[in-house]
């Protein structure tokens, strides 16, 4: 009989082999800024070929948008984790000319993403009654802050923007305090990830029947419906409200300050987790106490909030390292709240290669997120970083449309297609020679 551990550890060893499920599936990327990008960004973590059509000199906005205006070689870090594994082409979709190559490219992909004002890429020619005309099976994505219908549909969207109208601000924070956004981009990671979904679920549905459709996603929706507290309010008429650092399904909980000054996050969900804490803090009283016996009287709003109390005087005198100890020991749930050079160094994380690690020929090393799911077989993985604005235009154009030299030449002459603008975010690295890199110089039949 195979020990479960061990054929684990096998399985999942080879995380980086050739298998790539989406290997075969092109994909139009129209988007900017995160939402957008996201969405395709986990396709090309599965091998999908995604073209991302950036404007010439300005490329996609994000790349300006670093935190506190700190850029890493030359680039934008945030971008990098949203467009990785990409190809980047600069063609401006005003021009005539260049709705034509958008409109051919779209004829030879699988999905089209965008993300523009609703209604603006049809106006430019390049929507799904446009696309779909040329290419029946295509599966074309709109993404925005409130779809493409409804009296909001013209209103911009971010993500702080999403977070609040769709109540998850009003639920951050404590009882009767401040509200607080969520940290990080959740407003668009998370949608994306539910556009992700939806395009796999196309995809599949197209192999069974051959067609293709059209799918509309909008912030607002995708984190209204992760959200249970307003079909709780619409059964009982009462608001769930804020509750801090406590989950209101457990008790205790919560988020406790340890004497090393770290935190320690603590969850009891059975008598027996409670049980086990108690013999860790050395209370039989409370263990006895009918108060705390059984889990529905612990989580009376009184008694939750009075042993809270007791587990958080408790957890003041102990060291991280001894709260965590005692938890293996005895078997209740606590962990460490850990910060960012914690979770990059943790042997544990490295070995179970939740830590991506990449070697880029461009930017060098790089520690960056990749998709949480190990998969035995058909891992997501990060090839390459982001590229610079239309560093891919002679690849893509030559490879894939069959253009020379020469009709580049003239499509740059015009403006229909174009590169970086000479701004810290658009450019290559400062270090890094352009005119030997053998992509941004690519000859028909060189790969």
């Amino acid at each position: 009989m195979h020990d479960g551990y061990q054929l684990s550890s096998k399985l999942f060893n080879k995380l980086y082999g050739d298998s790539e499920p989406l290997r075969e599936i092109r994909v139009l990327d129209l988007t900017h800024f995160i939402f957008g990008p996201m969405i395709s960004e986990f396709l090309a973590l599965f091998g999908a070929e995604v073209i991302k059509v950036e404007a010439p000199d300005e490329g996609d906005r994000w790349r300006l948008g670093p935190y506190w205006w700190r850029y890493w070689k030359d680039s934008n870090l945030l971008f990098h984790h949203c467009n990785a594994n990409k190809l980047f082409i600069a063609v401006d979709l005003k021009k005539p000319k260049g709705r034509d190559l958008i409109l051919k490219l779209a004829s030879i992909s699988d999905v089209v993403v965008e993300n523009f004002r609703a209604g603006l890429a049809e106006a430019w020619g390049i929507g799904y009654s446009q696309v779909s005309k040329i290419n029946p099976k295509v599966i074309y994505v709109s993404c925005s802050g409130y779809g493409q219908w409804g009296p909001l549909k013209y209103l911009p969207s971010f993500d702080l923007i999403a977070q609040s109208v769709s109540g998850v601000a009003l639920k951050t924070g404590f009882p009767g305090g401040k509200k607080y956004k969520l940290q990080d981009y959740y407003g668009d990671y998370l949608p994306a990830l539910v556009g992700a979904v939806a395009v796999m679920a196309a995809l599949i549905y197209r192999e069974k029947t051959g067609r293709g459709q059209y799918i509309d996603i909008a912030q607002a929706e995708c984190m209204m419906r992760i959200m249970h507290d307003w079909t709780y309010l619409s059964i009982t008429g009462e608001d769930l409200g804020c509750s801090g650092n406590v989950d209101p399904t457990m008790a205790p909980s919560g988020i406790f300050k340890t004497s090393d000054g770290k935190f320690i996050a603590l969850a009891i969900a059975t008598d027996e987790q409670f049980l086990a804490l108690m013999k860790a803090m050395g209370r039989n009283d409370l263990a006895q106490d009918k108060r705390f016996q059984e889990t529905l009287e612990r989580l009376r709003p009184e008694n939750a909030a009075y042993i809270n109390k007791i587990v958080e005087e408790w957890i003041k005198t102990k060291k991280a390292t001894e709260v965590i100890e005692l938890a293996n020991e005895y078997g209740f749930p606590a962990s460490e709240v850990v910060d960012d050079w914690q979770i990059i160094n943790e042997e544990w994380r490295k070995e179970r290669r939740s830590i991506g690690e990449v070697e880029d020929h461009m930017y060098g090393r790089v520690v960056i997120p990749i998709f949480p799911a190990t998969f035995e077989k058909t891992p997501a993985k990060i090839k390459w970083l982001a590229r610079p604005v239309g560093y891919h235009n002679r690849y893509v154009l030559k490879k894939l449309l069959g253009l020379s030299e020469k009709d580049i030449k003239r499509l740059e002459k015009e403006g229909v297609i174009g590169y970086w603008d000479n701004v810290v975010g658009l450019r290559p690295p400062c270090y890094y020679d352009i005119e030997r890199d053998p992509i941004f110089n690519y000859k028909e039949g060189e790969e």
